[in-house]
């Protein structure tokens, strides 16, 4: 009769066991779930921050390629003067 107590004792612990873990598995279950929520808000916003500078450099570039980038028509013009400078030099070489 003795070792049923003894049983029954070691039985009652081990669910008390089980039971303190699975109130803690819940309390973190929790927790990570909001942690999952904060982390889904931030993302939004991410992309939102994300949507918006795409919107801003394509307009950025849309604007650059009508009107023209003035330093960027300075250096391809110095370039084409290069080019025919050294085109003119290979022309004067063969004559």
């Amino acid at each position: 009769m003795n070792t049923f107590f003894e049983t029954l004792g070691e039985v009652e612990d081990r669910v008390q066991l089980l039971i303190e873990r699975l109130n803690y598995q819940r309390s973190e279950n929790q927790a990570l779930r909001l942690e999952i929520e904060q982390l889904k808000r931030t993302l939004l916003v991410k992309e939102e921050a994300l949507g918006i500078s795409q919107k801003k450099l394509n307009e950025a570039k849309r604007g650059a390629s009508d009107e023209g980038n003035p330093l960027d028509k300075t250096d391809v013009e110095n370039k084409i003067d290069r080019l025919v400078k050294e085109i003119q030099s290979c022309i004067d070489t063969l004559d």
